[in-house]
């Protein structure tokens, strides 16, 4: 507790007021408006004082608004001894040697509503306060003989000095073991802390509560539902012969309860902001946000230690020993990123860059909030105004943040998503090689008969080397055709060679997926991109029924080259315009998509276009022109992997094979329909004799084209789509029913394989992408890029730049935990004691910072936090054992009129505080008493009228439950450590009228006349009071 002073009457008050005005002065630099010490000589230990405690306070807090070197506010400087000594507009503001009567004093004690110093600020530290206290005590004695110079206030003033002092607020300090206080016949180590401080200002405990109260006031604790009338019973009979016992075996069975991963489950995802969509116009909705939730719910079940589950929260993706649920099959650490995702995201934003910068400032916001109780956010324009955190601390963390991307995961267990990949891969070249032995076996052995193949009716509508061969087919009836024919063709193709030739000169910039060294520049993930080279042209894919081969492929990217099962992403490196472009990608797919990011911006709209694949080899464009001086990078997912859903098919394949960069206005490049063509006319410039040469010609180039590719042998691109082309058509053959038995049974044990890959578990995570430090924003604006600031924790905890070529989530991680970080554990050790005592040992849950409130019991929050680290092995079960076993969470709600009196906040804890119960916990505890609550567990969200727990009902930002968000139920906005509480007449009328509430109070009325024979309306009155509220 604070020494008490005397306060001054309002008739003094009123005179100080009028001897200084100076609302407008910032607190510090009133403090040093003292009226200076006589000229004599001052002690050296008082010239100590004041250059060790008061002038580093002057130059950090007053300079900037009282100095010659800078400006003088009100007309007073404190930037020398003569400066005040003049004093201002209002004149002095101290009594010398008289500090209690200094209207100085009583401003920056906070005692005077109006005239609270620093304005708009925190109170000073209690240290500071008494050094001030002190120094007017001595007579205010100042060696300051001439204001400092411009140089010499920025050297007193600089980031060093103001953050060295910041840093020692009491939140920063390391965590320590302070000694227990020795308090008689208290055994439990919380008592004697909290009973101390009763002590010291002559309070008393209240005694216990009775059994059922306690019981009621456990059960909603730990689990958010009320307890069973037998459980209320059973516990009000054991608790008269054992108390302590009871109370243990009660807490013990409630956290064994599934349901009290449920109830702190929805308190973790009130600090991280949870939703299921991100907000804006549409809201879409975030796919998959519900496993994150159900993430949450199962780790607070099996009790996962909180330091592991905060680094998988940043981190889960990068652990090389994650955790894996043995029945689910997932990878459940990979889950955790999944909060990182639940961001608001505005529609189809014009500027991308703010719209990046808003969206990761809102998770540096919520995470710093949420682990960390600091505002790091208040530092993305300048410094943190009064905390130690540096404007370069904010974008250290920001390149950390952005340069992950937003995604779409999958979190199956290792190895899951790879089934039968060994024996697929193995099976293709087997069933590769015999199908060429099948079809150079099935190949005409006349000329005559060739021309019947080409006449064939096709199964497809063919390209210009299909129309070409049935051309040549009919030259038989007709041969003076022949030539005209044959030159054509090679028209044909020396026009796309030269229209190629032609457009290559106006590319400004290339991407060939072919090219191992550029495949090798963009990042990927999924099993359907797990080799680290490009696909080579003639590799080909087995379709799951219908045709054996689906498609013969050129080289590039593909997704499908095993399955069209598997999952895949492929994202350029991110490319700056520095002009106006118009960008062609040449792709062919199924069920995916390909898109332009800007900004890593994740949702599509009018200026994000999203294309959606359907077909074969084509080149899709995009318009550029508007992006100009932006930073892009093209990206393409199978269906379900897009990080805002495109579709959710089981089966998808998408194919890259180049992308062109070109001055918006250029002429489409050529479109590819004569490449299958050059193949058949390249070998020979020469025309054929006659219709039998041609044949013969034409035999040549399929028997070598089909034997080299059934070799494995490597095909030119030409080539994989003649190859393609033909296969397409139905010439060869190519169904199961057309092979062989034992190439048949290759084709069937493939396809069985195939069909046994799992689908993936998909959930919103982020990709991690090589990092990149990122620049600072000159006042926060994100059109003045800075030097960039290297990758790093806060400087006042740990400096060290991270040594990493990734995003630097891991090494982030890891330093949330870490036993230099003293804010981690003694932010969510005041969390739980919060949620169980209504009110934290820190009153300012989200803010430990200056503007946050002081521990109430400073040693008593050390020492839990120290044991929650070191004993608890940061077991959220076993803290709350600790917390709901103590005798004073098991005090009656009663305040002693001492207690209101002297600690009429109850910060010294001699009673239990009544509490409203939380919306969820009203709204489940009528479904629970009516006997309509549906126990299930997990899976997808709900709307408000099915009778699940509340945690399970859909969070969507545009349309929160109107029932939950009338009891307050917070909006997913920022981080929430404390619930507001109000006391409004909709509560009453939603009581009174909403049709939930009616339906489940019928439905209580029906269950007790079922449950009661007989006409005694007492016997059913006192039944329905004892189970809603569990007492007589």
């Amino acid at each position: 507790m604070l020494p008490r002073v005397d306060r001054p009457d309002r008739e003094e008050v009123e005179g100080m007021k009028r001897i200084v005005q100076f609302r407008g002065f910032v607190l510090i630099c009133v403090i040093s408006g003292l009226p200076a010490a006589n000229a004599e000589p001052i002690p050296e230990a008082q010239r100590e004082f004041f250059e060790s405690r008061i002038r580093p306070i002057l130059a950090q807090e007053c300079y900037e608004c009282h100095s010659e070197a800078t400006k003088a506010r009100g007309g007073l400087l404190l930037d020398s001894r003569e400066g005040w000594r003049k004093g201002g507009d209002s004149g002095p503001v101290i009594e010398p040697g008289i500090p209690d009567k200094s209207l100085l004093i009583h401003s920056i004690r906070h005692e005077i509503e109006d005239l609270k110093m620093p304005k708009n600020g925190a109170k000073l530290d209690r240290s500071i306060l008494e050094d001030f206290r002190q120094w007017i005590a001595m007579g205010a004695p100042d060696p300051r003989d001439a204001p400092p110079s411009p140089v010499d206030v920025a050297k007193d003033s600089d980031w060093t000095a103001v953050s060295a002092r910041r840093s020692q607020w009491w939140s920063f300090q390391p965590i320590k073991n302070p000694p227990i206080p020795e308090v008689s016949e208290v055994d439990h180590p919380i008592d004697r802390f909290i009973r101390a401080g009763l002590a010291r200002e002559s309070l008393e405990p209240s005694p216990p509560a009775d059994p059922r109260t306690l019981v009621r006031r456990l059960a909603f604790n730990l689990t958010g539902l009320p307890p069973t009338p037998e459980v209320t019973e059973a516990y009000a009979t054991d608790s008269i012969r054992d108390p302590q016992s009871a109370i243990r075996n009660l807490t013990e069975s409630y956290l064994d309860s599934p349901a009290f991963g449920e109830k702190w489950a929805r308190h973790w995802m009130d600090w991280i902001r949870y939703a299921d969509s991100h907000g804006s116009e549409g809201d879409p909705v975030i796919p998959h946000a519900w496993r994150y939730r159900d993430y949450l719910v199962r780790a607070f079940n099996e009790d996962v230690p909180l330091d592991q589950l905060t680094v998988e929260h940043f981190a889960g993706d990068l652990l090389e020993t994650p955790r894996v649920n043995p029945d689910l099959k997932i990878n459940e650490s990979a889950l955790g990123t999944g909060h990182l995702r639940m961001v608001f995201h505005g529609f189809s934003p014009t500027d991308a860059l703010d719209e990046r910068v808003r969206f990761t400032d809102d998770q540096i916001n919520t995470v710093t909030k949420a682990f960390l109780g600091l505002t790091v956010s208040c530092a993305r324009c300048h410094d943190h105004k009064f905390d130690a955190i540096s404007q370069a601390d904010y974008y250290a963390l920001f390149g950390i943040f952005t340069s992950a991307l937003p995604a779409t995961i999958a979190v199956d267990a290792p190895g899951v998503l790879e089934t039968h990949r060994d024996q697929l891969t193995s099976l293709k070249p087997k069933i590769r090689k015999d199908l060429a032995a099948h079809w150079l076996a099935f190949l005409p052995k006349k000329p005559e008969a060739w021309g019947d193949l080409f006449q064939k009716e096709s199964k497809v509508h063919g390209g210009s080397a299909t129309a070409f061969l049935r051309d040549l087919a009919d030259t038989k009836e007709n041969p003076r055709n022949l030539e005209r024919i044959w030159t054509n063709a090679l028209s044909r193709t020396s026009d796309a060679e030269a229209q190629s030739a032609d457009f290559e000169k106006l590319v400004s910039r290339r991407w060939n997926l072919s090219d191992p060294d550029e495949y090798s520049q963009w990042s990927r993930y999924g099993e359907g991109l797990g080799s680290p080279r490009p696909s080579l042209a003639g590799d080909y894919t087995l379709s799951p029924s219908g045709p054996v081969v689906g498609r013969v492929l050129p080289s590039g990217a593909y997704s499908n080259l095993l399955s069209t099962r598997h999952r895949a992403v492929l994202a350029s490196a991110p490319f700056d315009l520095d002009a106006e472009f118009d960008l062609f990608v040449r792709v062919a797919g199924e069920e995916s998509s390909v898109r332009y990011a800007v900004q890593h911006y994740p949702r599509s709209g009018t200026i994000y276009p999203v294309t959606n694949l359907a077909g074969s080899w084509r080149w899709v464009k995009h318009d550029l022109a508007y992006w100009k001086g932006d930073r892009l990078h093209l990206e393409l997912a199978t269906g379900g992997d897009a990080p805002i859903l495109v579709n959710e098919a089981e089966r998808s394949w998408f194919g890259l094979r180049e992308a062109v960069l070109v001055p918006r206005g250029t002429k489409a490049p050529p479109n590819g329909n004569d490449e299958a063509l050059s193949a058949l006319i390249a070998p020979t410039k020469k025309t054929p004799a006659d219709f039998v040469s041609a044949m013969r010609e034409i035999e040549i180039i399929f028997r070598n084209l089909i034997g080299t590719w059934g070799e494995g042998r490597t095909l030119s691109d030409s080539q994989a789509v003649l190859l393609d082309e033909i296969v397409a058509t139905g010439w060869l053959p190519n169904t199961a029913e057309e092979l062989p038995p034992n190439l048949a049974d290759l084709v069937s044990s493939y396809r069985a394989l195939e069909a046994a890959i799992p689908l993936p578990t998909r959930a919103p995570g982020v990709w991690e992408r090589p990092g990149a430090d990122q620049p600072l924003f000159v006042r926060g604006d994100h059109k003045q890029p800075g030097e960039r600031v290297p990758r790093r924790f806060l400087e006042a905890i740990d400096a060290t730049p991270y040594q990493t070529n990734g995003t630097g989530r891991l090494e982030f991680a890891r330093d949330l935990v870490s036993e230099k970080n003293p804010f981690t554990a003694r932010v969510l050790v005041n969390r739980v004691w919060f949620h169980l005592f209504g009110e934290g040992l820190v009153g300012t849950t989200d803010n430990f910072g200056r503007l946050g409130e002081e521990p109430s019991h400073p040693e008593l929050l050390d020492h839990l936090a120290w044991r929650f680290r070191h004993e608890m092995k940061w077991s959220l079960k076993a803290l709350v054992r600790e917390l709901v076993l103590t005798e004073t969470w098991r005090q009656a709600s009663g305040p002693s009129p001492a207690a209101n009196q002297r600690d009429p906040d109850n910060r010294l804890l001699s009673y239990h505080p009544l509490r409203r119960l939380e919306a969820e916990a009203i709204r489940d505890s009528l479904l629970a008493v009516s006997g309509q609550l549906d126990p299930t567990r997990y899976g997808v969200p709900v709307s408000g009228g099915i009778p699940r727990r509340s945690l399970y009902l859909r969070v969507k930002r545009n349309d929160l439950d109107p029932l939950l968000t009338t009891f307050d139920f917070p909006t997913p906005a920022s981080s929430v450590g404390r619930r507001d509480v109000t006391n409004v007449p909709a509560q009453s009328l939603t009581l009174l009228n909403d049709p939930f509430l009616i339906d489940q109070a019928g439905q209580f009325a029906r269950r007790v006349r079922v449950g009661k024979l007989g006409s005694d309306d007492s016997v059913g009155i006192r039944t329905l009071f004892e189970s809603a509220l569990n007492r007589p």
